[in-house]
């Protein structure tokens, strides 16, 4: 892990899914239990509107008395609420004594608007038709989803927070430190540039052109149609799997072996190790995810942009709390170069940032599996600025 280089302020449903249906009534507030409450309608940046909004979540730790110890944990694409605790995707970064400390802090991770886990998304029910909203869902933003979190935080009673997360969860404690600074104490965005490059968008559309051209996505339809599109949307995910992996971690890990295990699919030629593990992950992805909330949550995190309506310098003006911008040295997806560079026209407007990076051969993925230096950037971080214990 490189040196942290701080800057101070110079001033001031196809049967196969296992989707969580919207509307789960709570579970009792115990950690770690999966949640639901309903927050009202919504009008979405876009101009569209939803007449009534379900969050899912999940919690660890206390809120102390004036509501100020907060973390928001923000998942990534296909990623849930399950952050903490066996089998949670970051449960070596979050609970007593860690770098997210559950004696210190009280943890909240929300299911994304748009996606399937419980919030909601185009699996919900329209109350117009009473059918899921399927692709009549309207067009939701990163901005949408983080209007959502804080009308979640209000009902929990938070009044301060910090958000941390990584990749289109870096775009959300982006968009936190930015349209919500009022409320913030501090951010880490991880593995997160001000507004995803053309390489990427046009690997997501690839996936969303996969996922449609099957036949059996049905317009979106599949689930009132009673079939689903499993080989669009794991063609999709092999795509999607690919960005996720620099060249050196490929190299080490795959390089040109053959496949040592059968493959899924028909051979063609034989078939080599990295095929089957891009195989794999498609067909996982098929049993846990929903077609259309991909469409929805890729599009969104095409559509950030840090600058939008204003530019980027008028809204790093809105930052005033401290931020600490997490890069990847071999992630080209979100390259550390364009997130230094962030962190250093935050700092030249006078904000308190510091960028640090992860000396990491794993790419974009480095965020979900480098749990010692990740570790050692978010502890002080968290140390500095968090709000104390609950009482």
């Amino acid at each position: 892990m490189s040196e942290i280089r701080p800057h101070q302020q110079t001033g001031s449903h196809a049967p196969h899914l296992k989707l969580v249906p919207p509307g789960r009534p709570a579970d009792g507030g115990e950690d770690g239990a999966l949640q639901s409450i309903e927050i009202g309608s919504l009008d979405l940046e876009l101009g569209g509107h939803l007449p009534q909004v379900t969050m899912s979540y999940r919690t660890w730790g206390a809120l102390n008395a004036t509501g100020t110890n907060a973390v928001i944990v923000l998942h990534a694409l296909t990623g849930d609420s399950k952050a903490a605790d066996a089998g949670g995707w970051w449960a070596l970064l979050i609970g007593p004594g860690k770098a997210i400390d559950t004696n210190q802090h009280f943890v909240i991770c929300a299911n994304l608007l748009g996606g399937c886990q419980g919030s909601t998304g185009p699996t919900s029910i329209d109350p117009l038709t009473n059918r899921p909203y399927a692709m009549r869902f309207p067009l939701v933003t990163i901005g949408d989803m983080v209007n959502a979190q804080r009308r979640l935080l209000e009902h929990l009673g938070v009044k301060k927070v910090i958000a941390i997360g990584g990749s289109i969860g870096g775009f959300q404690a982006l968009e936190w430190a930015t349209r919500h600074a009022d409320i913030v104490l501090a951010t880490a965005p991880i593995a997160a540039t001000p507004a995803l490059g053309p390489q990427g968008i046009a690997l997501n559309e690839a996936g969303r052109r996969a996922i449609m051209a099957d036949p059996d996505w049905r317009g979106g339809d599949y689930a009132n149609e009673g079939v689903f599109p499993a080989d669009g949307l794991s063609i999709a995910r092999m795509i999607a799997m690919v960005t996720f992996h620099s060249r050196e971690s490929m190299d080490a890990r795959f390089a040109r072996k053959q496949a040592t295990r059968p493959s899924l699919y028909p051979s063609f030629g034989g078939t080599f190790d990295v095929e089957g593990y891009i195989h794999y992950h498609g067909a996982a992805l098929v049993r846990r995810f929903d077609a259309n909330s991909h469409l929805y949550l890729t599009r969104a995190m095409d559509m950030y942009e840090l600058g939008r309506d204003g530019g980027e310098e008028r809204w790093i003006a809105e930052i005033n709390a401290p931020m600490l911008l997490v890069g990847i040295r071999s992630d080209w997806l979100f390259p550390p170069d364009s997130i230094c560079e962030l962190a250093a026209r935050v700092v030249g407007a006078g904000k308190n940032a510091q960028y640090a990076e992860l000396d990491s051969p794993h790419g974009h993925d480095a965020f979900l599996k480098e749990w010692d230096q990740l570790t050692a950037v978010l502890t002080p971080f968290l140390a500095k600025y968090g709000a104390g214990p609950a009482t």
